[in-house]
């Protein structure tokens, strides 16, 4: 994991997880994405950690993907790549996470912050957008789930940009993308107070509740996706398929070593 990106502390059982890109807004890139998954799968093994609290250095939460140049994707389309920075809440991470938003929540970043985080507390500087349309980005069936009510999930995201109905922190706690909206300066301390409640939930609990309530939701595209990555893409690229290619070739047996 890049530490200069994103910053990983245990204090009191709360694993605080820190976007570290204030210069770009913590916009996503596929590093920080990439680091990002490991967190989780780091945050869901550590015996010194019962929640996880979410937020952003500087001036805003994530301003969403960085489109300013990604970087190879090691063979994994780019935009799925960026996925990997949502925590797969109900299959791989049942351990909680409170989310601590503020300035620009948009488009991945909105996703992260109100589906990635199971409690989510939004200090009042906070502006949930979507700029997906105004770049003609085009948007998997994930982002339809029903997070919002239908008349606003249209208006969200066709229409959620700058310049546009950015949702500001008071109507999102209206649409119920939030659950607490606290002036910035307490965003903290009321993120953390929530962690302090989740620490005194019996952990089996929390892992059925959370399993219900997202794969209930997963859609199709998601489970593929998450199949093709945890499945699929490790055989592709695999030690074993290139030597069954090649033994192929050369008309011999091949010499499988499970890698």
């Amino acid at each position: 994991m890049n530490e200069q990106i994103l910053l990983y502390e245990v204090k009191d059982q709360i694993a605080f997880v820190t976007l570290n890109r204030p210069d770009k807004l913590n916009a996503l890139n596929p590093e920080l994405a990439d680091a990002l998954h490991e967190t989780w799968l780091r945050f869901e093994s550590d015996p010194d950690a019962r929640v996880a609290l979410l937020r952003g250095n500087g001036r805003s939460f994530c301003a969403g993907a960085d489109l300013s140049g990604p970087a190879d994707d090691i063979g994994i389309p780019w935009a799925m790549r960026i996925h990997r920075a949502f925590p797969r809440n109900g299959v791989d991470v049942f351990k909680p996470i409170v989310g601590a938003v503020h300035g620009h929540v948009l488009g991945g970043g909105y996703v992260l912050a109100v589906r990635g985080c199971d409690i989510t507390i939004a200090g009042e500087s906070a502006m949930f957008g979507f700029p997906e349309p105004r770049v003609g980005m085009s948007i998997p069936p994930f982002d339809y789930q029903p997070n919002l009510p239908f008349k606003a999930s249209l208006e969200f995201l066709l229409l959620a940009w700058n310049g546009g109905a950015m949702v500001d922190a008071h109507r999102a706690y209206e649409l119920n993308l939030v659950n607490r909206v606290v002036p910035d300066a307490q965003l903290l301390e009321e993120a953390i107070h929530w962690a302090e409640l989740l620490k005194k939930i019996p952990p089996l609990y929390i892992r059925s509740v959370k399993y219900g309530h997202y794969t209930s939701t997963e859609s199709q595209l998601e489970r593929e996706e998450r199949e093709y990555l945890d499945y699929l893409r490790p055989q592709l690229i695999s030690e074993d398929s290139r030597e069954g290619a090649a033994a192929f070739k050369q008309r011999r047996e091949p010499r499988f070593k499970g890698r």
